[in-house]
């Protein structure tokens, strides 16, 4: 089934942006853990950083894409990286040299390898509500006092979204090479792609600008109560450029997103939809008044902006 998970997205930085970079994602609630010539931060509990960072650039860009998959996936992906013409790689300074490097035709990197699957989340209480005629939460309440919630904790990665020149010859690298599926998309300007066997609604997202770019990574946590109040405590920390609290339209979850110290975003999410049969789903193109939020505020102008390009 080629690519069966989203591993990681690497940020090259500025070696200035450290200390604010490590602040942003410690107070978004993700674990850190440096190596050689990395800081790497994830999910707690999970096996896998989601964001790694790597000083020493002369300003933030995408470093490279991890994805996971089985043994027979990657051989997959071989074949038809070999096929489209694609030459592999040698690994960066840092990184393992296992599975296979290769660029995208818009000079992206990625990096595949067979890995073990992440560790299975753990099933948590439903997210109970009372609606007309349905009484699901009775003789209880739904929250303790705000002084007495935790901080938000995220439970994994779950997509990213990525700048593209062309978002079609994207999606034609990632479903004939990475071995994904289109789950929705708005005309050429942006795609959302899941992969096959059962995943989230996007795993990987598209959107266009004038070159390759990272705009943003989005972390799952329980319930939209949870999606709300992750973004005002990260206002609260004085993180306070975002967009949120709001559904979107597409993949149907609740969001909000949080300005990471170079433009681009950290993003809360719950209830996304998911695709557990890709034969049996029929992608739509969606019309772009209707492709960015169901409800919520307008995002600010910049917010599909590619600072990378500048």
């Amino acid at each position: 089934m080629a690519v069966r998970f989203l591993k990681h997205v690497a940020l090259a930085i500025p070696d200035a942006d450290r200390d604010k970079a490590v602040k942003f994602y410690r107070d978004f609630g993700l674990a850190q853990r440096d190596g050689e010539g990395v800081i790497g931060f994830g999910c707690h509990g999970r096996r896998y950083d989601s964001v790694l960072l790597i000083p020493g650039a002369e300003r933030k860009k995408i470093h490279h894409v991890a994805m996971g998959a089985s043994a027979e996936g990657l051989e997959e992906v071989q074949q038809k990286a070999l096929s489209h013409g694609l030459a592999f790689v040698d690994a960066p300074a840092n990184f393992t040299s296992n599975g296979l490097w290769f660029r995208n035709p818009h000079g992206l990197l990625f990096h595949v390898e067979a890995c073990e699957e992440e560790v299975a989340i753990a099933a948590e209480e439903p997210f109970l509500i009372n609606s007309p005629g349905h009484y699901n939460r009775v003789n209880a309440g739904r929250l303790p006092p705000k002084s007495q919630i935790a901080d938000v904790v995220p439970r994994k990665l779950g997509h990213a979204l990525l700048f593209t020149p062309d978002v079609d010859e994207s999606i034609d690298f990632l479903i004939n090479v990475l071995g994904m599926r289109l789950s929705d998309r708005s005309e050429d300007v942006v795609a959302f792609l899941h992969c096959r066997g059962g995943s989230d609604h996007h795993v990987i997202a598209l959107a266009k600008s004038a070159g390759i770019g990272f705009h943003h990574a989005s972390f799952m946590v329980g319930t939209p109560d949870e999606v709300g109040l992750g973004g005002c405590r990260m206002i609260e920390k004085g993180h306070t450029k975002g967009w949120g609290f709001g559904r979107h339209a597409i993949g149907s979850n609740f969001f909000h997103y949080i300005s990471d110290p170079w433009g681009s975003y950290a993003e809360y999410y719950s209830d996304l939809d998911y695709i557990a049969d890709s034969d049996n789903w029929e992608a739509s193109n969606w019309p772009l008044e209707d492709s960015l939020h169901t409800w919520g505020p307008n995002p600010d102008e910049d917010f599909v902006h590619n600072y990378e390009m500048d």
